[in-house]
């Protein structure tokens, strides 16, 4: 880490040339935005000209161009090897930042040492309210979630939650949120085992089990395209993504976790055919 740098923003790209672009934009056009502010973009082998594009656009930023697709988390913890700032911002490449959502974060992180990691609110471009805070899933949710009954899962995806108030929550989704990173330092960054899903949940894991809070932080704004490069995703991506999401399970509820395979086998060749 580096006394001049307060914050290391991170951005892992594939094949969102575009996104990633207004991303960058978006952030160098805060008003907060300062010298103090790095960006680091790690880009997982885009075949659309990404990488000439943010050479030639911005090139102060630290750009890592991966040879192949590495994954969402080897990604990310290529990025967080390389910053130098007391903070991190892991941060989706199909997002815009609004004025005050880095700033509001920092000073919250900054005024409450316990805080491992904060979040902020997502809003889709149309300007409606996207959820990215939940709890931590059990096998029951798991199967829920992938038999798409997601009414059943009102409590674990927090339906009650109006997003209006700061508040501790078990995890919230990497497309926007901020680390301590020393923290990741002790945490050992994402554990690579999951490649593209559930590195999250895990990361979070860690985060509250070592006696941190994650907090969601409401004046805090970012508008999210969504998914646009899981909806890109061949076949093999996809099998990799379902690998990932009974590894969790596996890990977390052990041999009970047998159950869940058919489920997430039907889903992936359901994926392949309707894709």
């Amino acid at each position: 880490m580096s006394d001049n740098i307060i914050l290391s923003v991170v951005i892992v790209t594939w094949n969102t040339k575009e996104q990633t672009d207004e991303c960058i934009k978006s952030i160098i056009s805060l008003p907060e935005y300062s010298d103090k502010i790095e960006i680091i973009v790690v880009d997982n082998n885009s075949g659309d000209g990404t990488d000439l594009l943010l050479k030639e656009k911005y090139p102060f930023i630290k750009f890592i161009k991966n040879d192949y697709n590495a994954g969402y988390a080897p990604a990310c913890n290529a990025g967080i090897v390389k910053s130098l700032g007391k903070y991190v911002l892991l941060l989706g490449s199909d997002t815009v930042l609004k004025e005050g959502s880095i700033a509001d974060c920092i000073d919250f992180m900054e005024n409450n040492s316990n805080a491992g990691a904060v979040g902020c609110r997502l809003l889709y471009p149309d300007g409606s309210l996207q959820g990215n805070c939940k709890k931590f899933p059990t096998l029951k949710n798991a199967f829920f979630t992938y038999l798409s009954l997601d009414r059943f899962n009102k409590d674990y995806d927090m339906a009650w939650f109006n997003y209006d108030r700061i508040m501790k929550v078990d995890q919230i989704a990497t497309t926007f949120l901020m680390f301590r990173n020393d923290l990741l330092s002790v945490l050992g960054e994402f554990d690579e085992q999951y490649k593209i899903m559930y590195n999250d949940v895990d990361l979070c894991k860690r985060v509250r089990e070592l006696g941190y809070d994650i907090v969601f932080i409401n004046t805090a704004k970012v508008f999210h395209h969504g998914s646009l490069s899981t909806k890109k995703a061949d076949y093999g991506v996809r099998k990799i993504m379902y690998e990932d999401i009974y590894r969790y399970y596996r890990n977390n509820f052990g041999k009970k976790a047998a159950a869940l395979l058919p489920v997430l086998k039907l889903r992936l060749l359901l994926a392949a055919f309707f894709r």
